[in-house]
């Protein structure tokens, strides 16, 4: 995932060498537009893993995500109980919540398919219990550090 890192609110730390960023926001809308204009970046190909703790930011970063694609936020919902939502946008976007699967119960979701779309951009929140890190995915950590405030490591 490219993104420039320094127009965006709160504080910011890029670490060139190791490929990774840590950006400090102060609210759910800081963490929602940092989210946004990564997403205006994005070109296809796309994959996003969320980690973090509940409530952490994992639906607002996603929701940012589309709404960098052309895609209203509003109709953006987390898919727990369905698995996996797409939206249409400028690219398509599959947002994924492995909340409720099992470890490495993803080949009966048809989730190769979808990492492999070149022409839309995957989101999987609680990306731990894939049980493996796609190929062109980006991990994105968000921690609390108060109540508004959170970490978003991207590695």
């Amino acid at each position: 995932m490219k993104a420039n890192f320094s127009s965006e609110p709160g504080t910011t730390s890029q670490k060139p060498e190791t490929g990774s960023a840590e950006i400090i926001t102060n609210s759910a809308e800081e963490t929602f537009g940092f989210a946004r204009s990564l997403g205006e970046q994005l070109t296809g190909g796309e994959v996003v893993l969320l980690k973090g703790d509940l409530g952490a930011g994992k639906t607002v970063f996603a929701k940012g995500l589309a709404a960098g694609l052309g895609i209203a936020s509003s109709e953006v919902t987390s898919p727990s109980f369905t698995l996996i939502n797409e939206y249409a946008g400028r690219l398509s976007l599959y947002h994924i919540d492995l909340y409720r699967l099992d470890i490495g119960l993803h080949d009966e979701l048809g989730l190769n398919e979808i990492l492999d779309d070149r022409r839309a951009v995957v989101v999987i929140e609680w990306a731990e219990r894939l049980g493996f890190v796609p190929e062109r995915a980006t991990l994105v950590e968000l921690s609390w550090l108060s109540d508004n405030q959170r970490t978003i490591l991207i590695r």
